[in-house]
């Protein structure tokens, strides 16, 4: 039977705050998707049919010895070990960004929140430009790697 998980971690949108995103990745997508239905718990289920996926948790704040405190996870945040690309990363942590901005200061992102179409729009945008900057990078270090073993 075959691995499901691969690994998970946490990523830390500031250094400053206890606040994090857990990262899983899976070997393959099925699994993914399994997980993901597992957490959305079929509510509002996407379509199988993404390579990876943010599902940031809607906080509530707990009081506790009179002080009243907020769960430092933000959400969970899914990949397919097959998938990991620097665009496909970078989007998602777009979706990430957008979502702890919200929650963390209530910042007005309706314009792009409110929108599905909208925020994919960016998330895709964004991570298209940092999949092209890393694979122009990589083709000129090549060059230059090229350049210096030829003298």
């Amino acid at each position: 039977m075959p691995r499901k998980l691969l690994t998970q971690f946490r990523v830390k949108p500031d250094d400053n705050r206890a606040d994090y995103f857990t990262v899983k990745i899976y070997w393959t997508r099925e699994a993914m998707y399994a997980a993901y239905h597992a957490l959305k718990n079929a509510l509002d289920p996407l379509q199988d049919n993404f390579v990876a996926v943010t599902v940031p948790w809607k906080r509530l704040s707990i009081v506790v010895d009179g002080s009243q405190t907020m769960p430092p996870e933000q959400g969970v945040i899914l990949f397919w070990h097959d998938r990991m690309t620097a665009d496909v990363v970078s989007h998602e942590m777009t979706h990430a960004a957008l979502d702890y901005l919200e929650e963390l200061d209530g910042a007005d992102w309706a314009c792009l929140k409110d929108d599905d179409r909208l925020e994919e729009r960016m998330c895709y945008v964004q991570g298209w430009l940092t999949g092209e900057f890393w694979e122009k990078w990589g083709q000129w270090r090549r060059r230059q790697a090229r350049k210096e073993r030829l003298g």
